[in-house]
């Protein structure tokens, strides 16, 4: 039963989970534009751009790939015969460039729901994938590799066996691969070099572990902002640990989280990642066991300071019962940063928690009580929106004080906050 169906089922019990709730005495701030994932299974979820002030629905879009600063939004359309690639301005709504691609290449997926992935960290390259079977029937991986203004010719090149898109380089010249080896939750990373179509013979290793094979379900991924590496937290059953993969490089560093008990799957899940705004720290925090890491990717591979934070109680019978039969995985939103990069805020067991970087210690909590499944800070710093798909809310904040300052209305099941700036 997936989290969606459930919140379905949620809606159903609102009366039971109102008492207490916050409500916000006024509308939000008006000027801003927001971006989510909404809706149910069967069909009916989408992404959708609405008004902050009202919740008026700009427009939906298809699932797709936007850009890291959503200036543009990638979509594939398959059309009788031939398939469309689309680039979008997703404020408005207008086509930029469209340009015609091989029947059968589609935006890679990174494995969970939300927008797909396939771009460079710097937004100047994308990356598309075929999974298909040669005709004498062996397993055949195909990309495209090339530039994301549409505006010059993609390099497609073919690899045997059962390849994914991990990352790709600011350069246009390095493809990090996931090579599937039988069972789902042991992988291999292979770093594939564009311009020669050929796969690097060593798998992308930690040096410092050559050996040790590589195992674990995929959760929250960021590129760091200068596009040097892309870090991605794992989940397995000897404990939790982020992948740091450095861009155009063999190798990678393994960096184990700490956790309460190792081999809690349902608490690994909770790991959320963030980078502050002049990208020489990254903030790895756990919502449900209180675990926060600080790592500097210039003192890779070591952890600078760890703390454990005093979360707020946990939900109540029913939300228990409700999130053991969740399906599992890593929510898109778990956690951001201030302007100033002074202020973490994540998801707490209930509600939010705003964090002191500095300290490591919390600041103040905001929406206690409520079952918060994402947040998201809005491109200027002045405002932080919450959502919880249960119960159809989108909250617009004051990120200094923690006041709520109103509902965004019109929402149904809104799961993920993917993007909010001013109009």
């Amino acid at each position: 039963m997936s989290r969606r169906l459930i919140a379905l089922l949620l809606v159903s019990f609102a009366a039971l989970t109102a008492c207490g709730r916050v409500s916000a005495t006024h509308g939000p701030a008006a000027g801003y534009r927001i971006f989510l994932e909404e809706g149910f299974n069967g069909g009916s979820d989408r992404i959708t751009v609405r008004d902050s002030a009202n919740g008026a629905l700009e427009r939906r879009l298809p699932l797709g790939t936007p850009a890291p600063d959503w200036s543009r939004y990638y979509t594939v359309t398959s059309l009788a015969g031939s398939t469309r690639l689309t680039a979008l301005d997703p404020a408005s709504g207008r086509t930029i460039v469209q340009i015609a691609i091989p029947t059968g290449f589609a935006l890679p997926s990174l494995g969970y729901q939300g927008p797909t992935a396939g771009l460079s960290p710097n937004g100047q390259w994308l990356a598309l994938t075929d999974n298909g079977r040669a005709t004498s029937g062996k397993l055949v991986t195909s990309f495209m590799v090339g530039p994301s203004s549409l505006s010059g010719s993609f390099k497609a090149v073919h690899v045997d066996g059962d390849f994914s898109f991990d990352a790709l380089s600011n350069t246009g010249q390095s493809l990090d691969l996931i090579q599937r080896m039988g069972d789902p939750n042991h992988y291999k990373v292979r770093l594939l070099d564009v311009t020669s179509g050929t796969l690097v013979e060593q798998p992308v290793v930690d040096k410092r572990e050559a050996r040790e094979p590589m195992n674990g379900i995929r959760g929250d991924s960021v590129a760091d902002p200068h596009g040097q590496y892309v870090f991605t937290v794992y989940a397995r059953e000897a404990g939790p640990f982020i992948h740091a993969l450095p861009l155009d490089q063999p190798f990678a560093w393994c960096i184990d989280l700490p956790a309460k008990s190792a081999s809690d799957m349902e608490e690994q899940f909770h790991w959320s990642l963030a980078f502050n705004p002049a990208g020489s720290m990254l903030y790895a925090v756990n919502g449900s066991s209180g675990r926060i890491a600080a790592i500097s990717p210039a003192s890779l591979p070591s952890v600078g300071r760890t703390a454990q934070l005093a979360l707020n109680s946990g939900p109540g019978v029913f939300a228990r019962l409700v999130s053991e039969a969740d399906a599992k995985g890593a929510k898109l939103g778990g956690a951001a940063i201030s302007a100033d990069g002074l202020t973490l805020f994540a998801l707490g067991n209930t509600g939010i928690v705003a964090i002191d970087t500095t300290s490591l210690k919390i600041r103040t909590r905001i929406l206690e009580g409520e079952q918060v499944d994402s947040l998201r800070l809005s491109t200027d710093g002045q405002w932080l929106y919450a959502a919880r798909a249960a119960t159809s809310k989108v909250w617009q904040i004051n990120p200094t004080s923690g006041v709520v300052s109103g509902e965004v209305a019109g929402t149904t099941n809104p799961w993920a906050l993917l993007w909010a700036a001013p109009k």
